[in-house]
This record gives C-alpha cells, structure tokens and sequence, in this order.
C-alpha cells in the first residue's frame, strides 16, 4: 500500500520553523543548515541536492537580481529562479552574506565554509527533522515542492509550472498537484 504524502503549506512550514528554533538539542551549524533549508525549500521548490550547491554568491545574486539560474542535478539543464520581495526579506536574515567569501557553501559540512555536507546524509536529516517537527512520516523534504506545485496550480498554467519546476514532462508536474483536505472539502455539495 502506498501511502498518502502530505504537502507542505504555509502552516507546516511556520510548525517547522518553530519546532527548529525551540529544538535546543540541535549543534548551531545544523540548526542554520536546517534553517537555510527550509527557507528556501518553501520560497523555491528545489530539490535539497540543489541547495547543497548554493554558495554566498548565488545568495547575492538573488539579493541583487530578485532570481537565480541554477543546474539542476537530475536533469543537467538549466533553469531561472524567481524570488517574491518577502523571499528576499527572509533569506537576506539567514546570513551576513556580505562579510563571507562568495565562494563559500550556504549549507556547510560541521560549519566548514569550503565543504557541504554529502546530499544523501542531509536529505536524511532534513527528512527526519520534518516528520519530528510535523509528528508525522507522510512528510518529506519533497512535500515543499509538491507544496508549492499545488499552490501555482490554482492560478498558473500548468505548462508555466513545469518549467518553472524543471519538469521536461508536463505529466511529471501533474503528478505533484495534490488537493488537500481543505480544497475537497470545499467541494462537498450534498
């Protein structure tokens, strides 16, 4: 049986933000990674191995230009971030970006500025982190993404969405779109 993944909205994300912040046995280079994590997973939907590849540059660039184009891991191409003025807000707040040298990580292995952590062990401790903060394991680090999809949708063509995402295949994107409890209640017309 495959089980149902949940989204993760507004709500959820403001639950982790304070569980991460009121979580006093997390070491501080973790919790910043987390926080980093978590802020950008919300305002962008890339995956985690894409932000493990950040640097203070690209956290310039978003600051100065409003959007950033990255290369995605999986699919090798391309692909132009867009940031709203309450985005840039909360990332400029993770870092003092203008004092550290472009070329280091935004998410760093045991606070080393010149290393980020291997993907697959920080995914999992993404991972696990949300679904403690959330009491649940239908959440992921994925649940951001499909997320922030199943936001766009209700007001953004699918087509745009998905390349937006860096999905090739429009089918992919639908894939993500998931109505929630709410959306189907609002449904109910007997």
């Amino acid at each position: 049986m495959k089980k149902i993944r949940e989204n993760i909205t507004q709500v959820e994300h403001k639950k982790i933000l304070t569980f991460l912040n009121g979580d006093t046995t997390i070491r501080a280079n973790t919790k910043q990674n987390l926080l980093v994590t978590f802020t950008l997973l919300y305002y962008t939907g890339v995956r985690v191995n894409e932000l493990t590849q950040l640097k203070i540059k690209d956290l310039k660039e978003i600051i100065k230009t409003k959007e950033l184009i990255i290369k995605t891991h999986k699919t090798k191409r391309e692909r132009k971030l867009f940031f709203s003025k309450d985005a840039i807000k909360d990332i400029g707040k993770l870092f003092d970006y203008l004092l550290e040298d472009n070329e280091s990580y935004i998410i760093r292995s045991k606070g080393n500025v010149s290393k980020s952590p291997h993907e697959l062990t920080f995914i999992n401790t993404v991972n696990k982190f949300i679904q403690k903060a959330l009491n649940s394991n239908r959440y992921s680090s994925h649940s951001y993404r499909a997320g922030l999809i199943t936001d766009m949708s209700k007001s953004i063509n699918t087509k745009f969405i998905s390349q937006y995402i860096g999905h090739s295949d429009i089918k992919t994107t639908m894939k993500y779109i998931k109505a929630r409890d709410f959306d189907l209640k609002e449904c109910i017309i007997r």
